[in-house]
């Protein structure tokens, strides 16, 4: 028995002991801050700037009755992006407006229209006389809007481009 009381007082003096040892004075020993104290700031972490981002087309072939001759292009800001009313030229009457491209370039932050004419697939005996084909086309953007747009005619004139708006960003 006297073995027994022997280790328990041992045992309570080592824990006893070993609060002593742990440095219960708060200035002697090293502090850690994890920034989630009250009062203290939070790092924050630096945000990368949001580009925009293409999430939408639309090409929508339109009565050319209204079409100069030249076949120019129409764009203008909408709040999410831009809308283009054009005409292209055609080489014979079997010629139709395409959508050719698309699409945003983040390092020149440029949105790109480029509108085609080409043969229908099921074309025969096209006269060959010149045509105009009129289109809208429409992109949407999330995340802001392109600092630029550019509206290119790829047609039987040849590839120019016909329209360029500089956006609100």
């Amino acid at each position: 028995m006297n073995r027994r009381a022997l280790l328990l007082g041992t045992a309570g003096l080592c824990a006893s002991l070993a609060g002593c040892a742990s440095g219960g004075d708060a200035a002697e020993g090293p502090t850690v801050s994890t920034g989630t104290e009250p009062g203290t700031a939070s790092p924050t972490a630096t945000e990368t700037p949001r580009r925009p981002r293409l999430v939408g087309r639309s090409f929508t072939p339109t009565r050319a009755d209204a079409c100069p001759v030249d076949g120019g292009a129409l764009a203008s800001e909408t709040e999410t992006g831009f809308s283009v009313a054009g005409c292209v030229s055609g080489a014979t009457d079997c010629a139709i407006a395409r959508l050719a491209r698309a699409d945003y370039d983040a390092a020149s932050d440029t949105a790109t229209l480029v509108v085609e004419t080409v043969e229908r697939a099921d074309a025969e005996n096209c006269a060959e006389s010149p045509v105009v084909r009129g289109y809208e086309a429409t992109l949407r953007f999330e995340s802001g809007l392109p600092g630029r747009a550019v509206v290119a005619h790829d047609d039987a004139d040849g590839r120019r481009e016909v329209a360029r708006i500089d956006m609100d960003a």
